[in-house]
């Protein structure tokens, strides 16, 4: 019910490609300090996943994503006194991968698009930067094309709209 694009049943297409840049983001951003999630070296390791639950959709549901995902590591704790592995922790956040998707339209770069301007974009791109504005991720789709220009301008965008979005974080 939070699209009318939605359906139920196996995730579809676009689906996965959220989950794939997002997940990418977040691996390549190294969000999280795995060797702290380690409880036995070579034997028992913490396990994380983030489930996106999409309750209202008008669009940009890459960078929405990724920003929930990193709201939750900031409250995330790891269960070890439940599990009999020491003390609770809090989830031990390396970095904040920030994604921030641009759509082109008619020529045009827009950021953050709504769901309407996503259904008329000719192409779009999604590039992830951590704190200090290095790229970790970064995620062409649609059938148009950027120029060389387009892209450095995107990730221009991505640096400094995803330290605005970081401070707010």
């Amino acid at each position: 019910m939070a699209s009318e694009t939605f359906e139920g049943g196996p995730p579809d297409e676009e689906s996965i490609e959220v989950a794939r840049v997002i997940d990418r983001g977040i691996r390549e951003g190294h969000a999280v300090d795995l060797e702290k999630l380690v409880i036995e070296p070579g034997k028992q390791v913490w396990i994380m996943f983030v489930d996106v639950h999409v309750l209202d959709y008008d669009g940009n549901l890459f960078d929405a994503a990724n920003i929930g995902a990193n709201a939750a590591f900031k409250t995330a704790i790891v269960p070890a006194k439940a599990a009999g592995k020491g003390e609770d922790y809090p989830l031990p956040v390396r970095h904040q991968p920030i994604s921030i998707t641009a759509v082109k339209i008619d020529g045009k770069l827009l950021v953050d698009p709504t769901h309407d301007e996503e259904r008329v974009a000719d192409a779009r791109l999604t590039v992830a930067t951590i704190e200090n504005g290095s790229l970790c991720a970064m995620q062409k789709g649609l059938e148009g094309a950027f120029t060389l220009d387009e892209v450095f301008k995107v990730v221009d965008m991505s640096t400094k709209i995803g330290a605005e979005v970081r401070s707010k974080l």
